[in-house]
Order: structure tokens, then C-alpha cells, then sequence
């Protein structure tokens, strides 16, 4: 007996350790101080780049798991006083296949071959910078922490990188400066770090520090798997200072009564550097002329659509902030308790001005904390039993989160929107926690209550989410509790007086026959009752999506739904769904083919019941890149419903088109135009964006909303230009 509690014990223990265990790569690399600063320009002519130390032993992710990559990539690092350089040489031995087609800032570039980079400037295992550029030079940065849990592609940082095409392949010269990074103040410096390579024919994805199929889909983002950078002495942040001033001009119509009229305006962004991990944000008449508009859409539910947050202020430094529940691709957005849309619009888009602002982030030891305060200005606006008036109004947020374990961390979250004209408030308080046990099992949850003057108890929500992610076996289960007064007035809570329970189930093989990459098998439980027990909706789903591999997709389900009313609503002016239990089933598929070729297609449809009716939807989106320069994006969108109430056969149609043409990647034109014609309406947005130097950019911006009946009446419109200027102090 005793024997056989010591082995129970032992294995105990060692599965346990397993749990936590962090598996530390032996992958280093070392930069070499120079002492005199590069010319950025593609070419590593230089003879620091010939005397630093080669990078090599590549290993791909994909195809062939472990295996050296097909081609040969080499890196050398160097540095001086003000910048870490790259030198990059990815050979390619048909490098007339290379794919390269996107040169905007920003631009999605996964179907390209890329080269990416990862830097953990703390060293914590946790956090990173991340920069991308393809063939053409083109920039895409992110902010990743929690280990790869929270991904911010939204951030832009200061950095430069010039590339060049040959016979043999492309070669990227990068520099960052150690102004756009954080790191401790310490005389030697380690810093975590990976990179990447994508060759995009093959879809080949290999890593200097491998990484695993087991780490999950977005296994390349786990910080924890960095090699380690060593070599850097005595580098310094530079500038504590940057100030961000624009000047904007041109003319305005803000509603169809209204004449068009000059208007002009100037304000401020500045970013102090407190610290060398402490830095505050300041916006002082913050503007978002440049902002694209939303995508229309036409809501199927009876609950508030999720529009995403596009404006620059409110992105940088998003992720600190970001407590809820846990976002899984594909899905609606749930719950978030801090949504920054709430700040500077208004319930029905209009845009409410910000009279200025301030945002601390930072880290201190193990501690992660943010600071934001947001001060919005009166507002009426519309006429009759339509007129609004909106109140002057602060808003503040603050953020701590403290490391634990290896990959685990506990938070706390305090909300408050404050009325400067009346005795109005609502505020908001969370628990927070993130666990990680080894590569797969994650833990995540959290609690939270709100404080108003005219909603006193149940006003609490609080989740946990359970989850397992490896390459071949996923699961989650969840489960989500919020109460009918739970009054989040900063965040997105599309539904209240919710007991939701949630499970999933995926087996991903990976089958050698039809060209296939993975398979993965798929089952799903959406279950959500109100608390006294009544079942308000259950929807489940079998379905079968399929990787090819040249980058093209499938998927096919199966989706049982039930949805009880206790009220009809509208879906539609004068078209009720009655109230009452109502069960439906539906077939969905889309079919996606390979985004790396000239000519790409997205398609989706879900046909069957709908409620006490039929409905069949249908979504298109064609690409059209037909060089370098010239990106074409077609949308449309189907609904017909076919509903036995009066007006109930009716279909909606949604059409838009992007046109994007670069003329460099620091200098690009955008057009988006469209047409919804469940409201007659017709939307134009018209940029023209020149970066003039890292940080500084001019924009030029014309936008319409036209009301497409008779008369074609302009409902408003803005021509403007907007230039900002950066000063390092």
C-alpha cells in the first residue's frame, strides 16, 4: 500500500509540475554595438552587417512540423545609441513566385510572405512588441500581452524598414528605436525574442525559436516560447517627449437642413515618457476626421450590434483595459465591462466632442497598470420629440494587474462616468484572473458589480471560462451570470438578467488526402436562461471546417436554434415577430478560397427556418489585386425573409466596395462606398493618407451620406485636411 501511494504521489507530482512547467528554449542570439548609424535602404552593404553574427536554423510551424525550413533565412543584429537593427536576408530559390501584394501601413499581410518579429523588451514572458514587413516594405505592428491571450493590432509604433527584390529572393533592413520600445533601466539588457518567416506558396511558417502545433492557433504569439536576445549595453529610451499638434481645415454639412460651412480647428497629442516603463498620453480637442465608418449591417437579433473601436487614441494601449468575456474568433462579441465607443458617441453614432484626455500605462516589477480620463462636451442635437441633449461628462478607468506563476496574472478594474452637469453617475468595479497551466489548459473568469442611483441590487455579473487548445483536441466550457440591474454604462452588455452556459468540443486530425491541411470536427452549446429559470435561447451546432494547403477554406454546419419572446419586436419597420417560443434550424457553409492569388472570393450562406418564418442569406466578398499598387474589395450582403405576418416577405441588400490604391507604403489613397437599402442610404468615404515622416501624416478627407430617394438628398458631408506634425523633445 505504501508503494503504491508514493507512485500515485510521484505521478501526481510530475503531472502536476507538468501543469506549470515552462519549457525554457536554448535559442540565443547576440547584437553587436556599432558606433555609427546605418543607412536604412535594404542594402546590408555595410561592413557592421558582415562582421555581426548569422542567425540561421529556421523551423517550420507548417507544413511539416519540425522540420528545417525549405529556404534559407539569415538575421543579424545590431545596435547603437538610438536604434536595434535587423538585417534580414530571406533567399528564395523561385523567388518569381514571391507573394507580394499589399505596401499600405497597416495592411493585412497573412497571405503574403512576411517576415515578423517579437520582441519581450521585459524579459517577463509575458508581454512583447511585435513588427511585420513583406517584399514591398510594408508595416504592421502590434502590441501582444498575456501571452498571446490579448493581441492589439491597432497600436502603431515609430519604426523604419526598406526592402529590396533580387533573382535570389528579398532582403529587409529595420530599425527600431529604443524611443518606441519600454524596457528596464539596467546597464545589460536580456530581452526575449522571436521571428518568423512566411514563404506564401507554400504556406510555409517557420520560427528561429520553434513553435509547436500544440501551442494552439495562435501558438506563435506566446511570448513564453521566446529565445533570448543578450549583447545589449547601456541603451537608453532617448526623447522623454513627443508632441503630436494637428491643424484642421476645410467645410462641413451636418444634416440635410443645414448649409455647408467653412470650419477650422487645431489640437494636441503628447506622449511624456515618466519612466522608463511609465508613459502618459495627453489629447487635448482630440479629432478622428480620418476615421474609416462603420461596415453596415443588418441585425438579425433583438440585441445591440458590436461595431469595432477605430479611433487612435482610444486603440493604443486598448488591451490593459480590455475585462470580459473571452473573445473567441467567428463568434458575436460577448460581454466587455470597458467598451471605448462609449466615449465620444452616442447611442445612435453621433459624434460627441472630446474635450480632452489623459492615459498613464506602465509596469512596475510585476505589477501592469493603466490609467485613463476622458472629459467629453455637451451636445443637442436633432428637433422636436427627436432632440437629444447630451451632458458634459468625465469618464475614467482605472487598470492593475499583477503577474503570478509563469503565465498567469490577477487584475482589478474601476469605472466611473461622472455628469459635470447634473447629480447623474455609474460606476463600476471587477476581479479579474487569468490562469495558464502549461501550453493547453487555460483558466479565465471574472467578477464584477455596478453602482447607479436608480438600480440597486443584482447588479452583479461574473464568468468563468475554461478552455483546452492543442492542435489535435480543443474544449471550452463557460459559464456567465449577470443580473437584471448589472448597469455597465462604459462597457458592451448586449443582455441582462442572463444565467449563460456555454461548451465546446473540436477534434482537429489532419488527413493526408484532397490536399488537406486539418480538418477539424466541431460541436458546439449556447445555453442562456433568465433567473427564474425560464429559457430565453439554446442554439447548438455541429459543422466540419476544412484547411487546404494553399490557404483555402471550407466549412459546413449544422445550427438547431430556440429563441422564446416574451415581447414581439421588429425586425423590420412594421414587420413583428409575434412573441412566444419559437425553434428553427438552419444549414450554414462558406467556402473561402486562396487570398494569395490575383483574383480571391469569399462565400456564405445560411438557408432554412427563422423564427415563425424562412429565411435565406447569402454574403459575397470578391478580391481584386491586380498589382502591387491597385486593391479591389467587393461586399454583398442577401437577406430574403419570408416571415406569415403582413410584410413579412421582404429582403434587405447591403453593397459596398473598398478601393485602395498605394503609391508607396507612406503614401496611399482609399475610397469605400455603400448602399444599404433597408434605409435608402448611401454612404461615401474618400482618404488620402500621406505619412511625410514616421509619426507625422497629412490626411485628406472627404465623407457623405447621401439619403438615395427621390431628391438623392445629402443627409451630411465633410471635406477636410488634416496635417500632424511630431516634435521629439
Amino acid at each position: 500500500m505504501k508503494k503504491t501511494i508514493w507512485v500515485l504521489a510521484a505521478c501526481f507530482g510530475l503531472a502536476w509540475g507538468s501543469l506549470f512547467s515552462h519549457a525554457q528554449k536554448d535559442r540565443l542570439a547576440v547584437a553587436w554595438k556599432i558606433s555609427r548609424p546605418l543607412k536604412i535602404d535594404g542594402n546590408l552593404d555595410e561592413s557592421s552587417w558582415q562582421e555581426a553574427p548569422v542567425i540561421r536554423n529556421f523551423t517550420q510551424l507548417e507544413p511539416d512540423e519540425g522540420e528545417p525550413g525549405t529556404e534559407t533565412t539569415e538575421v543579424r543584429i545590431l545596435y547603437d545609441d538610438r536604434f536595434i537593427y535587423f538585417g534580414i536576408i530571406c533567399s528564395d530559390s523561385q523567388a518569381d513566385r514571391m507573394v507580394s501584394n499589399e505596401m499600405r501601413r497597416d495592411a493585412e499581410l497573412k497571405d503574403n510572405d512576411f517576415f515578423e518579429i517579437f520582441i519581450d523588451t521585459y524579459h517577463d514572458h509575458r508581454n512583447a512588441f511585435y513588427f511585420m514587413t513583406n517584399p514591398l516594405g510594408a508595416k504592421r505592428d502590434a502590441l501582444i500581452r498575456d501571452d498571446g491571450s490579448n493581441i492589439n493590432t491597432d497600436w502603431d509604433g515609430i519604426w523604419h524598414v526598406r526592402t529590396q527584390r533580387s533573382n535570389n529572393g528579398w532582403v529587409a533592413e529595420i530599425a527600431i528605436p529604443f524611443q518606441t520600445l519600454r524596457f528596464k533601466n539596467l546597464d545589460e539588457q536580456t530581452w526575449g525574442l522571436n521571428m518568423g518567416r512566411q514563404v506564401a506558396r507554400r504556406r510555409e511558417a517557420t520560427f528561429w525559436s520553434p513553435i509547436l502545433r500544440n501551442f494552439g492557433y495562435f501558438g506563435k504569439f506566446k511570448v513564453s516560447y521566446c529565445g533570448h536576445l543578450q549583447g545589449l549595453w547601456n541603451v537608453e529610451q532617448g526623447s522623454r517627449v513627443q508632441i503630436m499638434p494637428y491643424v484642421i481645415g476645410g467645410g462641413l454639412q451636418e444634416d440635410r437642413d443645414s448649409a455647408f460651412s467653412r470650419s477650422a480647428d487645431l489640437g494636441l497629442d503628447l506622449k511624456y515618457r515618466l519612466t522608463s516603463n511609465m508613459t502618459a498620453d495627453i489629447t487635448v480637442n482630440t479629432d478622428f476626421a480620418q476615421v474609416e465608418a462603420d461596415q453596415e449591417q443588418f441585425n438579425l437579433t433583438r440585441f445591440s450590434l458590436f461595431f469595432p473601436e477605430k479611433r487612435g487614441f482610444f486603440l493604443e494601449g486598448a488591451d490593459i483595459f480590455r475585462v470580459g468575456e473571452k473573445f473567441r474568433p467567428f463568434e458575436p462579441q460577448a460581454s466587455l465591462l470597458f467598451f471605448s465607443r462609449t466615449i465620444g458617441l452616442s447611442g445612435d453614432g453621433k459624434v460627441i466632442p472630446v474635450i480632452g484626455g489623459i492615459r498613464v500605462t506602465g509596469k512596475t516589477g510585476l505589477l501592469d497598470f493603466g490609467i485613463l480620463n476622458i472629459l467629453t462636451d455637451r451636445l443637442t442635437y436633432g428637433t422636436g420629440e427627436d432632440l437629444s441633449h447630451i451632458e458634459r461628462t468625465n469618464f475614467s478607468v482605472f487598470r492593475l494587474k499583477r503577474a503570478v506563476f509563469q503565465k498567469s496574472a490577477f487584475g482589478i478594474m474601476l469605472l466611473s462616468k461622472d455628469s459635470l452637469d447634473g447629480p447623474d453617475y455609474n460606476r463600476g468595479a471587477a476581479l479579474d484572473f487569468n490562469l495558464a497551466f502549461g501550453r493547453s489548459l487555460k483558466i479565465e473568469g471574472f467578477a464584477a458589480k455596478t453602482f447607479s442611483p436608480d438600480m440597486k441590487e443584482k447588479d452583479y455579473a461574473a464568468n468563468i471560462d475554461i478552455s483546452w487548445d492543442s492542435d489535435l483536441l480543443g474544449f471550452m466550457l463557460s459559464y456567465t451570470d449577470i443580473g437584471e440591474n448589472f448597469n455597465a454604462e462604459m462597457g458592451f452588455i448586449p443582455r441582462m438578467d442572463i444565467r449563460k452556459y456555454r461548451g465546446e468540443v473540436s477534434i482537429g486530425p489532419r488527413p493526408k488526402f484532397l490536399n488537406l491541411r486539418k480538418s477539424v470536427f466541431l460541436c458546439n452549446l449556447n445555453y442562456i436562461e433568465n433567473h427564474s429559470g425560464r429559457l430565453e435561447s439554446r442554439n447548438d451546432m455541429l459543422g466540419v471546417f476544412n484547411l487546404f494547403q494553399n490557404g483555402s477554406s471550407f466549412f459546413f454546419g449544422y445550427i438547431r436554434n430556440y429563441e422564446y419572446l416574451a415581447d414581439g419586436f421588429e425586425i423590420r419597420e412594421n414587420v413583428l415577430i409575434p412573441r412566444g417560443g419559437h425553434r428553427f434550424n438552419m444549414f450554414t457553409g462558406f467556402y473561402e478560397s486562396d487570398r494569395s492569388k490575383k483574383i480571391s472570393i469569399r462565400a456564405e450562406t445560411s438557408i432554412g427556418q427563422f423564427y415563425n418564418g424562412r429565411l435565406f442569406r447569402v454574403s459575397a466578398t470578391a478580391g481584386l489585386k491586380l498589382n502591387k499598387h491597385l486593391n479591389l474589395e467587393c461586399i454583398y450582403n442577401r437577406n430574403g425573409f419570408d416571415l406569415p405576418v403582413a410584410e413579412g416577405k421582404f429582403a434587405t441588400n447591403i453593397a459596398a466596395a473598398r478601393i485602395i490604391y498605394s503609391f508607396s507604403p507612406d503614401l496611399f489613397a482609399k475610397a469605400y462606398l455603400q448602399y444599404n437599402d433597408n434605409d435608402d442610404k448611401l454612404m461615401a468615404n474618400f482618404l488620402v493618407r500621406w505619412i511625410y515622416k514616421p509619426g507625422a501624416n497629412v490626411y485628406l478627407i472627404y465623407n457623405e451620406t447621401r439619403e438615395v430617394g427621390i431628391h438623392h438628398l445629402i443627409h451630411d458631408r465633410v471635406l477636410m485636411l488634416k496635417v500632424s506634425f511630431l516634435f521629439n523633445l
